[in-house]
């Protein structure tokens, strides 16, 4: 597919588009639903890509932007794989239980005090919660946690460190701001443990499962993330770290900055737009990332390129907290390449998975089962 194409799906699915743009998309969106969406060929996409195309009239644009709102779907077929789009719509949180689908994820976390007392942060109001140390911690508006002190630094070098955790459960995400600034974002089935103030000569904290951080620069205090084996170490930069356990590798993606990588005695440095992938032997491999599909759940989307299912499947479990039965499946050598907004239920996922591919799925009672069609 032209690259100047797949960017434009992504602005549209963004809502960065220009209204020129809009206007290709969803001009290319009418005429695939009187198709009843189906497939179109490499030729015809990269056709598409050089059109300007002019909606007749302001009755057709409301007409076809409220289908899209409704279920907005496309499946574009490329050689073995499959390449999907499914336009979000605004997300409206739910509370019914589904015997037969799954809800999509969102901000829940359950922060862990020094002593031990557990606060499920969907639960409480906003404004201050709680002392730790020398912090205070603040619950914002937006639903983030934050640490502040006003403590000056050279007064609190001999106080105790005093230590906490926030921990997101399947389906749930959440982000904080740590005392130093630093802002972190949790995935699902994720945590983070951390000082509430970084009084000694080095900022770390620990986490696992998948964590996005932007860390405030500090020249005299370098910080660093340890997650089993590896440690990450930065001054201020933006990297992603997926180090689930269900996940084969431990992977870093560099945004911005510099970072070293350490396993072992292994060692590695990145550059922005590296990642390093480290084995349960600790040897570390680095080559170049794919940044949008690595930070694509902070986006608030799911994107898959040349994916297999199992590797899909793991990150729909985590999201929709559902456990995966594989059934009969068995055609390992399958993938997809596209992009779900994280929002949708798991059926509008499920159903563009279907679509595209020799597969089926059921769900029933937080149980997905695949199953060749």
């Amino acid at each position: 597919m032209d690259n100047s194409f797949k960017e434009l799906l992504h602005k549209y699915n963004s809502g960065t588009c220009t209204p020129q743009e809009q206007a290709i998309i969803e001009a290319w969106y009418q005429q695939m639903e009187a198709a009843d969406l189906a497939p179109v060929t490499e030729e015809q996409l990269n056709n598409i890509a050089g059109l300007k195309l002019v909606i007749p009239g302001n009755a057709k644009v409301r007409r076809l932007s409220a289908w899209l709102s409704a279920a907005a779907a496309v499946i574009l077929m490329a050689g073995a794989a499959s390449y999907f789009l499914y336009k979000a719509a605004p997300h409206v949180q739910q509370t019914v239980k589904l015997h037969n689908d799954a809800l999509p994820g969102s901000n829940k976390a359950v922060l862990t005090l020094a002593n031990g007392h557990k606060i499920f942060l969907g639960g409480v109001q906003n404004g201050p919660i709680a002392h730790q140390g020398e912090a205070v911690v603040e619950k914002k508006a937006d639903g983030e946690l934050s640490y502040k002190t006003d403590e000056p630094a050279p007064a609190r070098v001999n106080m105790p460190t005093v230590f906490n955790s926030v921990s997101t459960p399947r389906g749930g995400q959440h982000h904080l701001i740590l005392s130093d600034g630093t802002g972190v974002w949790l995935n699902a089935s994720s945590s983070i443990k951390y000082p509430t103030v970084f009084n000694g000569p080095e900022r770390r904290i620990e986490i696992t499962g998948e964590a996005y951080f932007e860390v405030a620069h500090n020249a005299d205090k370098p910080f660093k993330v340890t997650c089993g084996e590896q440690t990450v170490e930065v001054l201020g930069t933006h990297f992603n770290i997926n180090a689930y356990a269900d996940e084969p590798l431990i992977n870093t993606t560099l945004l911005q900055g510099l970072v070293r990588v350490s396993a072992g005695t292994n060692m590695a440095l990145l550059k922005p737009g590296e990642q390093s992938l480290v084995s349960s032997a600790n040897n570390i491999k680095v080559t170049q990332a794919d940044v949008e599909a690595a930070v694509d759940w902070k986006e608030g989307d799911f994107v898959f390129k040349s994916q297999t299912l199992p590797a899909i499947m793991r990150k729909l479990a985590r999201w929709y907290d559902v456990d995966i039965n594989y059934g009969s499946y068995s055609n390992s050598k399958l993938t997809f390449s596209g992009v779900v907004s994280r929002s949708r239920n798991l059926s509008a996922v499920l159903k563009m998975l279907e679509s595209s591919a020799t597969v089926k799925f059921t769900v029933h009672d937080k149980v997905l089962t695949i199953v060749n069609k």
